[in-house]
């Protein structure tokens, strides 16, 4: 396949004139070539995004764990430029995350047609902070537990990418290290943790923080809380780009604070993504969609209806540039997982994950893995 005459966003993450060749999955090259398959003159080419925060679209949620679940999902983010995917499994007893976990090992290993790429699981709880515990069920969370945590390490192997835990709960410390020595990020998150608490949790590993200023203890002058050490910290922060989660100008003051490197663009997409306003059932709990915004009964934010290509669509219209979105939704969180070598850029010998936009940002066509989608 050869695209031909875009705005190519190259492995410098800087936009230069140029042709892709790619051959099966992967690209071959990146300069001139004779021929033309996809005429992107104009446009944008950028590499697919990659979500490491979402449970869910069309109503379907990953908490389900069937065949029908992953199919739909994954048709449904990739047709919308999502090209790989790291779903979080959200807190649950132990039996019913192992089975979770069982099944997105085996979703990890399949490479299908037209299928967003699923590379593992983020495992967002179970141990959290009851104060800040956001709209996972109250029974479900628990202290950190070091054997409990062991055995989801065991059953995930590979696929496990990320935990979300709170720092300042018992145990907390020795299972930041399990983490790390099993190549695991740990974000912060769903936590009241202190200032102190956090800088201490980033000094023995700890490496991001989960959905910023969401479900953790706030930044105030005197006592800057979660959100504070994780701005003032080396850590990377996840920040949901749908522009109610967290204000856009407080969007683009993170990005001017802590720089394109150090932040990584999620959904946090739930089960109304993509769905009409309405009330679905999660995890046991009935969550309402209205005007595309997501809460439980008790009127709490239960994650968000956006995929990322809208959220790429804000941090424009904040003045963000397109090649440090790029690098929020793409090679950041390629990065976090442990999956730059095959994806998150346009480099010869990565896979063809390719998103082309007109200037309007109007998606245009989707490469997946060298096919084309649309």
């Amino acid at each position: 396949m050869i695209i031909k005459g875009g705005k190519v966003l190259n492995g410098n993450f800087e936009f230069i004139d140029a042709d892709i060749l790619t051959d099966g999955q992967k690209i071959s090259k990146i300069g001139k070539v004779d021929g033309c398959d996809i005429d992107a003159s104009g446009m944008y080419v950028i590499p697919g995004f990659i979500d490491t925060h979402m449970h869910s679209s069309l109503g379907k949620n990953f908490v389900d764990y069937d065949d029908e679940t992953y199919k739909v999902v994954a048709k449904f983010q990739a047709e919308n430029g999502t090209t790989a995917l790291v779903p979080a499994l959200s807190a649950a007893p132990k039996k019913k995350l192992l089975d979770r976990i069982e099944y997105m090992v085996e979703a990890s290993k399949r490479d299908d047609k037209g299928l967003a790429k699923v590379y593992g699981f983020h495992l967002e709880g179970p141990f959290f902070s009851e104060k800040y515990k956001g709209a996972h069920l109250p029974e479900n969370i628990r202290d950190t537990d070091p054997d409990e945590f062991m055995e989801y390490v065991n059953a995930g192997g590979e696929a496990f990418k990320i935990i979300t835990l709170a720092p300042e709960l018992p145990n907390a410390d020795e299972v930041i290290r399990l983490a790390v020595e099993n190549n695991i990020c740990v974000s912060i998150g769903h936590t009241n943790a202190t200032y102190e608490q956090v800088r201490h949790a980033v000094d023995i590993g700890a490496s991001q923080g989960t959905h910023l200023f969401n479900a953790m203890s706030a930044l105030t002058h005197r006592a800057p809380g979660t959100v504070g050490g994780l701005l003032c910290s080396d850590a990377r922060v996840e920040i949901i780009g749908d522009f109610f989660h967290v204000h856009g100008d407080v969007v683009k003051m993170v990005y001017d604070l802590k720089g394109k490197d150090k932040i990584n663009i999620i959904t946090d997409a739930e089960i109304g993504t993509g769905m009409p306003d309405g009330e679905y059932m999660v995890n046991g709990r009935k969550i309402t969609v209205t005007d595309k915004k997501t809460y439980t009964e008790d009127g709490t934010i239960a994650g968000g209806t956006s995929v990322l290509l809208d959220c790429v669509r804000n941090l424009y219209s904040a003045g963000i540039p397109m090649e440090d979105i790029c690098t929020m939704a793409s090679k950041n969180p390629a990065q976090t997982v442990g999956i730059y070598d095959k994806t998150g850029s346009i480099e010869e010998g990565k896979l063809a994950d390719i998103v082309i936009l007109d200037k309007g940002l109007e998606l245009k066509h989707v490469v997946l893995r060298g096919e084309l989608l649309f």
